[in-house]
């Protein structure tokens, strides 16, 4: 009896403690915190806009599932951190100082993930009512904007046809609408 009481004490103690310890233990990071905590320690700008892009693809999966649960306000938030992760994606390449025509990584991935975010965007935009789609309206804004400027990094100012066109009908006085 003596042996099967000191055989099981410790193997007690140990159950104990490890119940204890997954009970009050912290929760596993998230993934979002998982990329921010990637990106403070990246230095390269490609890199961190690689980390950038699955940030804001959390944000946008994020956004859809309050927006399906018809919870709106907690969608517009992850919509205005999208937003934010956008922008910092956009500041991190322009103050790259790298040349986007002879070296288009990166440029060229946060182009390509801001169209395949900008067809989510619209589609999201259709289960928004009326009087809330201004949110939604100025992210897709702002990606839109961002994308704009990476054409003009990848393909440079005066290869990018759109401003092109508007600026030559708008010298000439017509109004021109693509």
């Amino acid at each position: 009896m003596r042996y099967l009481l000191r055989f099981f004490q410790p193997v007690w103690i140990a159950f104990v403690l490890i119940s204890f310890t997954c009970l009050y233990a912290d929760k596993p990071p998230s993934e979002y915190s998982r990329f921010q905590d990637k990106l403070t320690r990246e230095n390269n700008p490609v890199g961190k806009v690689k980390i950038l892009i699955k940030m804001s693809d959390i944000d946008l999966q994020s956004a859809a599932q309050w927006i399906k649960k018809e919870a709106f306000s907690e969608a517009d938030k992850h919509l205005k951190q999208y937003s934010g992760v956008i922008t910092h994606a956009l500041e991190t390449l322009k103050t790259s100082h790298r040349n986007a025509q002879k070296d288009p990584s990166g440029f060229k991935e946060f182009e390509l993930s801001l169209r395949r975010q900008l067809r989510i965007l619209a589609d999201l935009k259709s289960h928004y009512s009326f009087d809330r789609v201004d949110d939604i309206s100025q992210v897709i804004a702002t990606a839109e904007s961002a994308q704009q400027e990476m054409f003009k990094e990848i393909f440079g100012e005066e290869n990018t046809g759109r401003d092109k066109e508007r600026k030559k009908h708008s010298d000439s006085g017509k109004d021109f609408d693509p």
